[in-house]
C-alpha cells in the first residue's frame, strides 16, 4: 500500500466507523470500508489470465500478497457477481525448506458470495502483523461494457480486418468487475506482475514493463507485463490487438531516458507516427509544469481503443481518433494531453477516498489551458477557461467532507448533491482563481510541490513518490508555498457548491465591491480586477469589502474572467 508524504494524512477511519458501502447491479468502487477489508495492507497483486476472445470468456487466478494489521475472523474481497470462483487457498507467511527456498503453505478454504464480495474464513496460519497469501481461481464471461469508458467493463470489438480488438475500464465500476481485488482507492499494491495468455498473433500491452513473450498452447501465448511501482486498481488495463509499435527513448528533465511506446492498429500506423511528435510535447510540457515523468522505470505506453481514453497507469487509452480539438480549433490533442496529465494527477498523486476526485480532474482539465496558453499564448487559455465555465453545474461540493463512492461523485451519480462534471470544470476554474489570488511564481511552485511535495523525490523511480492524497494536504501545500492562509478560499470553492456573488455600486466616482460568500463563516478576501481605461487594477478586498476611485472613467469589473462568482 502507498503511504502518504505527511504521516497523518494516512490515518483511516476507524474500524467503529466503518459501515458497509453501497453496492448496485452495475457495481461501484470506493465508500467506506469494511472492517474485513480495512484490516489487511496489499502488498502485491499477481494476476494469470486466459482471454479467449471467441467466447468472450476469461480464466484464470490472483495470487494477493498482504499483510494482515488487525485480528479478524475473515476477510474480504470484492469480485463481480458475474464471474465464479473456482477455487481458494489462503497461506500465512513463506515458510523454508531444508534447501533455503520459501513457499506458500496454502490450505483449502471455502469462501462465501454476497453481493459483489467474497468472504474468505481466516484459519490460525494466518497472524497480526505478518504477512499472508490469498490465491483465487476464478473464470466467465464478464460484464461487457455498454458504453466505455462511462459505463465499463470489458470492450469486445474488431479491427476493419476482423482482427479482435479488445480493452478494458473499469473506474466507475471498480477493478473487481474483471478481477478479484480489494476495490477500494486507499490501498494500492506496491507493485504487480501480470501474465495475460491470447491467440497468436494478438498483442497484450498492459501497465508496466514488458518481462517476457513465451508460447503457451498451441496458437497461443502468454504476455508477462511487471509494474514496478505502486498503481490503483482501477489503472490496472488489458489493451488486446494485431498491435504495431512506434517507440522511442524519450529524455527526460530529470536526466537518463525511457521508453516511449504508442501502440497503433496497423491500418493507423501512418497517422500514430504523424501525431507522435504531439504527444511527445505533451510529455515535455507536464515535466516542466509538474516534474520529472513518475514511472520512468518502467514505460510511458499509449494504447489505440475503441473507446475515447482512460488513465491506465503507464498505458493510457486513446480512441480519440486523431482529432486534434474541434470545440475550441487549436492543433493539439486534448484527449492525449487530459489523459497524460493522470500519470501524475491519479497515478502519481491518488486520492485516497472518491470525495478527492478533484485532485485528478480538476488538475487534469486546467493544465490543458496552462498548455495551451504555453503554445499558442495567453488568449488561448482564457479561450479554455470561458469555454469550460459553460459546463460548471453547482450541484454539490467538489471536496466533501463524508467518504464517496465512484457514484456518488460522478458515474451515473446517485445523489442529488453529487458534483459530477464539476470535479473536472469547476474543480479547474478553482485553480484558475486561484492563480489570480497568489500569482503565476507561486501557483506554478506549488502545483509543482502538489506531484512532488519534496523535491528530492523528483530524481526518483522506484516508486517511493508515489502517494495518497487528500483536499487537506494540498491546502496546507498551497498555504506553505503562497505564503498566506487559504482556508478561507478553499472553504468557499470546493466544500460547498454554492458561488460567491460580488455586488458592485458606483457613488460620487468611487466603485464599491462587496463579496456576498455562501459560507457565513468564510471572511471571503478574494482581490478583485478592474480595468480603468488602459490599466488593470487588483482591488484589495479585506473582510470582503473594497473601494476604487474611478471618477467618470469607464470601468469593467474582472475584464479577463478570473473570478470564480455568479455571473449575469
Amino acid at each position: 500500500m502507498r503511504t502518504s508524504w505527511l504521516l497523518f494524512l494516512v490515518l483511516l477511519a476507524p474500524a467503529a466507523e466503518a459501515q458497509n458501502r453501497r453496492y448496485t447491479q452495475d457495481n461501484e468502487s470506493g465508500g467506506v470500508l469494511l472492517p474485513e477489508e480495512a484490516c489487511y495492507d496489499v502488498l502485491h497483486y499477481d494476476l494469470s489470465l486466459r482471454v479467449d476472445p471467441a467466447r468472450k470468456h476469461i480464466e484464470g487466478s490472483v495470487l494477493m500478497t498482504a499483510r494482515l494489521d488487525q485480528a479478524t475472523q475473515e476477510l474480504v474481497v470484492d469480485l463481480d457477481e458475474r464471474l465464479e470462483i473456482t477455487g481458494a487457498r489462503l497461506s500465512g507467511p513463506k515458510v523454508g525448506d531444508d534447501m533455503g527456498v520459501f513457499h506458500w503453505a496454502f490450505r483449502e478454504v471455502e469462501v462465501r458470495r454476497e453481493d459483489g464480495r467474497v468472504h474468505v474464513p481466516v484459519h490460525d496460519g494466518v497472524v497480526v502483523g505478518a504477512q499472508f497469501g490469498l490465491l483465487l481461481a476464478y473464470g466467465g464471461v464478464p460484464r461487457e461494457a455498454p458504453r466505455p469508458p462511462w459505463d465499463g467493463g470489458f470492450a469486445w470489438n474488431r479491427t476493419k480486418d476482423g482482427s479482435p480488438w479488445i480493452a478494458t475500464t473499469c473506474q466507475g465500476e471498480g477493478a473487481d468487475v474483471w478481477w478479484p481485488c480489494k476495490d477500494h482507492p486507499s490501498d494500492e499494491p506496491l507493485g504487480m506482475d501480470l501474465h495475460i495468455t491470447v491467440p497468436k498473433p494478438l498483442v497484450v500491452a498492459s501497465n508496466g514493463r514488458l518481462d517476457s513473450i513465451a508460447d503457451a498452447e498451441d496458437g497461443w501465448h502468454t504476455y508477462h507485463w511487471k509494474v514496478t511501482t505502486p498503481i490503483n486498481n482501477y489503472g490496472v488495463a488489458l489493451n488486446i490487438a494485431p498491435y504495431e509499435t512506434i517507440s522511442e527513448r524519450f529524455e527526460s528533465v530529470a536526466g537518463g531516458d525511457f521508453e516511449f511506446t504508442y501502440y497503433v492498429l496497423p491500418e493507423n500506423k501512418a497517422k500514430g507516427e504523424a501525431i507522435f511528435g504531439e504527444f511527445k510535447r505533451q510529455m515535455a510540457f507536464f515535466e516542466e509544469f509538474c516534474g520529472p515523468y513518475p514511472f520512468r522505470r518502467d514505460k510511458y505506453g499509449v494504447a489505440e481503443t475503441s473507446h475515447l481514453g482512460m488513465e491506465h497507469q503507464t498505458i493510457i487509452a486513446y480512441g480519440h481518433r486523431y482529432r486534434g480539438d474541434p470545440d475550441l480549433g487549436y492543433d493539439y490533442d486534448w484527449l492525449h494531453h487530459h489523459e497524460l496529465s493522470h500519470e501524475w494527477w491519479a497515478n502519481l498523486v491518488t486520492a485516497r477516498d472518491w470525495k478527492d476526485f478533484w485532485i485528478h480532474e480538476g488538475i487534469g482539465t486546467w493544465t490543458q489551458a496552462l498548455y495551451l496558453e504555453q503554445r499558442f499564448g495567453k488568449e488561448a487559455y482564457f479561450a479554455k477557461m470561458r469555454h469550460d465555465l459553460k459546463r460548471v453545474k453547482n450541484k454539490g461540493a467538489i471536496a466533501p467532507r463524508d467518504a464517496r463512492t465512484t457514484q456518488e461523485m460522478y458515474f451515473s451519480s446517485n445523489r442529488a448533491d453529487a458534483p459530477d462534471i464539476d470535479v473536472y470544470m469547476k474543480a479547474s476554474w478553482v485553480l484558475h482563481t486561484l492563480r489570480w489570488l497568489v500569482g503565476d511564481e507561486a501557483m506554478f511552485t506549488t502545483l509543482r510541490r502538489w506531484a512532488y511535495p519534496d523535491p528530492a523525490m523528483e530524481s526518483t523511480v522506484d516508486g517511493s513518490a508515489c502517494r495518497f492524497a487528500d483536499t487537506e494536504e494540498m491546502l496546507a501545500i498551497a498555504e506553505q508555498h503562497c505564503g498566506m492562509e487559504l482556508d478561507w478560499f478553499f472553504e468557499v470553492y470546493l466544500r460547498q457548491p454554492k458561488l460567491p456573488a460580488l455586488g458592485a455600486e458606483l457613488k460620487d466616482g468611487v466603485l464599491n465591491l462587496r463579496w456576498d460568500s455562501p459560507v457565513a463563516a468564510a471572511a471571503f478576501a478574494l482581490p478583485v480586477p478592474v480595468r480603468v481605461g488602459d490599466q488593470v487594477h487588483r482591488v484589495a478586498m479585506p473582510g470582503g469589502v473594497g473601494r476604487l476611485e474611478v471618477g467618470d472613467a469607464a470601468y469593467t469589473v474582472d475584464p479577463d474572467w478570473w473570478l470564480l462568482m455568479t455571473r449575469d
